[in-house]
Order: C-alpha cells, then sequence, then structure tokens
C-alpha cells in the first residue's frame, strides 16, 4: 500500500489500506487523489469519526457555496462526528458568506 502511494495510485493504495484494516490511512489516501464521489462513499460506508471530519474538511476545501449537496454533505459528515465545534464554525463561515452576499 506504501509503495502505490509513493507512486500516486491513491485508488489501489486506498483499496490496499482498507484491506490490511487501516482506514484513516486509506481515506488519506483517497483525500490526495481528489475523487469526491469516491472520499463521499467511503466516508458513509467507514462510520468512522475521524473519517467523517476527514472528509467534511476535504468538503469545505470545494466550492461547497454552489453547490448544496456538498454543503448538505459538510453537516451530515460533522453531525455524524458529533464534532460540534466544527460544525458551528462552518455555520459561521456561511453565514458571513451570506451576509457577504446580501451587501
Amino acid at each position: 500500500a506504501k509503495a502505490c502511494k509513493k507512486q500516486g495510485a491513491f485508488q489501489l493504495a486506498c483499496k490496499k489500506f482498507t484491506q490490511a484494516g487501516d482506514r484513516v490511512k486509506a481515506m488519506k489516501c483517497l483525500l490526495k487523489s481528489g475523487d469526491t464521489k469516491n472520499i463521499t462513499y467511503y466516508a458513509n460506508v467507514s462510520r468512522n469519526r475521524e473519517i467523517y471530519v476527514l472528509a467534511a474538511n476535504y468538503l469545505q476545501s470545494l466550492d461547497w457555496q454552489n453547490d448544496p449537496k456538498t454543503m448538505k454533505d459538510i453537516v451530515l459528515f460533522y453531525t455524524k462526528a458529533k464534532a460540534w465545534e466544527q460544525l458551528s464554525t462552518f455555520f459561521d463561515s456561511y453565514a458571513q458568506m451570506e451576509i457577504d452576499e446580501y451587501r
């Protein structure tokens, strides 16, 4: 799995880390691949707090302001992870964006 990661084969590295039972490293490989659809799917399937937070943090780096599904997924992942402080920070930035937009 480490060899695949070094070679840039992040999807394959994710698969191998998952088979080895290290889901967090597998998720980090997926994050490097940038495949949003697979990241969302993997987070939903893994049902792990740390993975939910990693996925939500990644989704925030995307254009979530113009994509309601991405925003919904961010809220869902933070809620599932019970990461209330990060969720409140997200809502803070969302509210600020709305305020700036309507000035």
